[in-house]
């Protein structure tokens, strides 16, 4: 719930509209986050990838209780995503998540948790990642793991290799290599 301090908050877009969302929420002065991620294309070459939004038509703002209302009626804007009428305040440690996942140079891609194989829980000890715990999908023919690392309900599925990897319930300081 908003109140007079400034939090993240994820707002809704009309369909492709987040550049024009982006601009008029800037516009108002408030800070505007947009992630967004390398499309993934069979027609495209190279190592220049044309990026697309991470969450499409949607995007993030700080605001407080104050700027709800010019918010939601942002042009570009369909609304603020609320639960029982308020605002849902995204935690500073999701933003800095999402943040992470799209400053990545591994390859990224998003899934439907529901369609994903479940595997053990590991935490990552190293690399962007350090600190995150995610659900092991499937091991690598190069001897390294597919880890499916959720945020805010979205699953992102990252390959990490085997020394960066110890099993959730494991101390740090015991840093043990996961099997196959």
């Amino acid at each position: 719930m908003l109140d007079e301090k400034f939090e993240w908050v994820a707002v809704m877009t009309r369909y492709q509209a987040e550049p024009i969302a982006v601009k008029a929420l800037a516009d108002l002065g408030l800070e505007v986050y947009l992630p967004m991620m390398p499309m993934r294309d069979r027609r495209h070459k190279g190592d220049d990838l044309p990026e697309k939004p991470m969450f499409p038509c949607y995007l993030f703002v700080k605001i407080n209780n104050k700027w709800v209302y010019k918010t939601r009626t942002a042009r570009g804007v369909v609304g603020i995503v609320t639960s029982n009428h308020s605002a849902i305040v995204v935690p500073q440690r999701d933003i800095d998540n999402v943040r992470a996942f799209e400053a990545s140079q591994r390859k990224v891609y998003i899934h439907n948790t529901q369609q994903l194989v479940k595997g053990a829980m590991a935490t990552i000890t190293s690399g962007e990642f350090a600190g995150m715990q995610g659900r092991l999908i499937r091991g690598c023919k190069d001897g390294n793991f597919a880890v499916s690392l959720e945020v805010m309900h979205v699953s992102f599925v990252v390959h990490v290799r085997r020394d960066e990897l110890i099993p959730a319930d494991e101390p740090e300081e015991k840093k043990g290599m996961l099997e196959k």
